[in-house]
């Protein structure tokens, strides 16, 4: 029977018999105005569960039922009917939800069945002056594109096949602590959403550093509706996501300095592209390949992974207080001694039309095959070295390189960060010079 269930555990998984949500972000203005990201949530109603479909569904903020009710519709999404079935609730009934400032969360249950949960995720209440970091997850997070979808699979998780970039729970969690907002955007279906939130608890738990709490947007599609619609222009639909959650900072198109996104992390070309398109500062927009070496876009500068990147974090991201300050001067001009920007060169660890399907679809493939199977391999376990192909998901330990000394300049009328003494940063200092990689952690390969 654990095989047979195993097997069809896979198969849901894998071909949308399982509900998804997205996460939803809400703004609430210096005037009181309250504004949301959609709430997208994929049922299974379309697949399996027919009889739900145009059942009313109840939601409930952190335990607790509230007014709103959304409807199944025939496709199996939920929608709002009273709004003329949009995805958006309006402002006035937004803004009377009992929202705690940061992370809260949402059950969608059938109305007046308080245990038939039909989905859950998390709303995340942000403010208007917040600064967002948009982080990828397959091949940023993880080590490669199809590794982490296999990574993040129930087999994956129970088998603790972690497959991520060491040291990059630290690295977010330094970005976090220094004011930033998370913003994990993928082009993983949404019925992969539960699984990959369950992929991102689960990281950098052994190290006693775990993935600092982040809004999550996948595709709002099912898997074949995801590959036909969103894989063949991964940066349009990036863009496109961004611009919504844009939207609700009111950020204006002129005057890129007042735009919510401060940084941005991804493994692909298309990746810095839509980053910048949205208003990302072109120095907080940050490459990393298969090796783990991470570079500045449009820069030959490069360190050596998340381990590397961390002591030059409180340069690269200062503390909020700071970053409005500098206002403008911090999305127009590269970091202090970087030296002159040279033209991007080809990054993408997937530079072949079609590849990165291919690799999703054998990936899925190959999970569903072993999680069918790994019940009936004697002593298998978490013996990773049994399976085939294991070896290219071990992490390869990178040697620690020289540290430069951490610096933060002082700003009039910012305070110096609480802590920053204790921590051995230095207040006044002039940024330190990128003019001797070798001697700052930093890598350059003569490419």
């Amino acid at each position: 029977m654990g095989s047979i269930g195993n097997m069809w555990d896979g198969f849901r998984e894998s071909f949308d018999f399982v509900s998804g949500a997205n996460d939803v972000i809400v703004i609430r203005h210096p005037d009181g105005r309250t504004v949301s990201s959609p709430f997208s949530v994929q049922t299974n109603a379309s697949t399996v569960n027919r009889h739900l479909l145009g059942k009313d569904v109840d939601i409930y903020l952190n335990g607790r039922r509230t007014q709103l009710k959304m409807l199944i519709n025939d496709d199996g999404r939920l929608v709002f009917p009273q709004w003329d079935n949009t995805l958006t609730p309006q402002a006035s009934a937004l803004g009377q939800l009992p929202l705690r400032d940061g992370k809260n969360s949402i059950d969608f249950r059938l109305e007046n069945q308080e245990n038939t949960v039909i989905a859950s995720t998390f709303l995340f209440l942000w403010a208007k002056h917040d600064k967002i970091v948009v982080v990828d997850i397959d091949g940023t997070i993880t080590r490669t594109d199809a590794g982490g979808v296999v990574a993040s699979s129930e087999l994956g998780l129970k088998m603790g096949l972690g497959h991520s970039h060491e040291g990059v729970t630290e690295a977010m969690a330094a970005i976090e602590s220094a004011g930033y907002r998370l913003l994990f955007l993928t082009a993983r279906p949404i019925t992969r959403a539960d699984a990959t939130r369950r992929y991102l608890n689960a990281i950098g738990k052994d190290s006693g550093v775990p993935m600092p709490s982040g809004a999550l947007i996948t595709s709002a599609l099912g898997t074949f509706n995801t590959m036909a619609a969103v894989w063949k222009d991964i940066k349009s639909y990036k863009v496109r996501q961004l611009m919504e959650v844009q939207e609700l900072f009111d950020c204006p198109m002129t005057g890129r300095a007042h735009c919510c996104y401060a940084g941005g992390f991804g493994n692909h070309d298309y990746d810095a592209v839509s980053y910048r398109e949205a208003g990302t500062p072109p120095h907080r927009v940050m490459l990393i390949d298969e090796d783990s070496i991470i570079r500045i876009d449009g820069t030959d500068l490069m360190y050596n992974g998340y381990q590397g990147l961390l002591p030059h974090i409180p340069d690269l991201f200062p503390p909020v207080a700071v970053l409005h300050w500098q206002d403008g001067a911090a999305h127009s001009t590269p970091p202090p001694g970087s030296g002159q920007l040279r033209p991007p060169r080809s990054f993408s660890v997937n530079k072949i039309p079609g590849a990165a399907l291919i690799g999703e679809v054998t990936s899925k493939a190959w999970g569903n095959v072993a999680k069918a199977t790994s019940h009936g391999v004697s002593g298998l376990g978490h013996q990773m070295d049994k399976l085939p192909g294991a070896g290219s998901l071990k992490s390869l330990r990178v040697p620690d390189l020289p540290k430069m000394p951490l610096t933060m300049p002082s700003l009039p009328g910012v305070p110096f960060p609480a802590g920053a003494a204790a921590a051995g940063v230095r207040g006044g200092d002039r940024p330190p010079s990128y003019s001797d990689p070798a001697a700052h952690g930093l890598i350059d390969r003569g490419e």
